[in-house]
């Protein structure tokens, strides 16, 4: 499955303006949209860019190496659950004080109500199309322990971040106006995802100014169809002049939506001098 992608920027001045505007334009009631999605990469390091057409002993075989060999992409993958601001951490007013009430739901749970999804996202496709295009992919995880499945696959636990806002639903198009909420004081070393989720108000905007994304996009199951990808490419240019003036949207630098890991060159350590017996004895 591919997704097109166009993208604008909201300020928290205009939010709640522009909810009034999108719910006029698609003939319904903003959705209520809150999402936890836990980030993890892959247990190994990608290799050094290059590193293939080193390997051989001429440069034939290293040619032939890159083609038949040729190192492969390493991506980051989340696991996303839908919730609602019932299901995090609340305070309750307590005949001995307030208290923390934990609220079920943990990547470990596998009794949560709220299922948990796999979720794929490939860097954009290259040249100018009007939209940024890539392909996703998402897999309901639908028993057992979510964690202890990605960690199967081989993968590590990173972060996690939160997303909330609204969604509509205008033709083809699903609009998102949304914004990254983060936890602060994540432990650094934590391995795994947290058993319970926070207090909800505790969670502060990934942006300082509070600003909102809108994101419109279109699902298409097969983009080798003649003619599919510039209907769909039409459509997000129409609800694009339909809301001119009010938000702009745009293509990012499709860099920005890079999924893959990055290579981290090891740091070079400096080997310390070491003397012998005789060079101490002299001094």
């Amino acid at each position: 499955m591919h997704e097109l992608l166009l993208f604008g920027q909201v300020p928290r001045s205009r939010h709640e303006q522009v909810l009034k505007i999108l719910a006029g334009i698609a003939a319904m009631q903003p959705q209520r949209v809150i999402e936890r999605h836990v980030v993890y990469k892959p247990q190994r390091e990608p290799e050094e860019p290059g590193s293939n057409l080193r390997r051989g002993g001429s440069q034939g075989v290293a040619q032939k190496q890159a083609k038949q060999t040729a190192a492969k992409d390493l991506y980051f993958t989340q696991l996303v659950q839908s919730v609602s601001e019932g299901d995090f951490t609340t305070y309750k007013n307590t005949p001995n004080g307030p208290s923390n009430s934990k609220a079920a739901g943990g990547v470990g749970d596998s009794t949560s109500k709220n299922k948990w999804t796999f979720q794929f996202h490939d860097v954009p496709d290259t040249g100018d199309k009007g939209a940024t295009v890539r392909m996703t992919s998402s897999t309901d995880v639908v028993e057992g322990d979510p964690h202890a499945y990605m960690v199967a696959l081989g993968n590590n636990y990173v972060s996690e971040y939160y997303v909330e806002g609204h969604r509509f639903v205008h033709k083809d198009i699903v609009i998102l106006l949304h914004r990254i909420l983060q936890e602060p004081g994540i432990q650094p070393g934590q391995t795994s995802p947290k058993p319970s989720l926070p207090v909800f108000d505790s969670l502060k905007p990934l942006d300082p100014s509070g600003g909102y994304i809108l994101q419109a996009s279109i699902r298409v199951q097969d983009l080798g169809r003649p003619g599919i990808l510039d209907m769909g490419v039409e459509e997000l240019k129409g609800f694009k002049n339909l809301i001119k003036g009010c938000v702009e949207l745009d293509v990012p630098d499709r860099l920005l939506l890079d999924t893959r890991v990055k290579y981290q060159p090891k740091p070079f350590v400096v080997p310390r001098p070491t003397t012998t017996p005789a060079q101490s004895a002299t001094r």
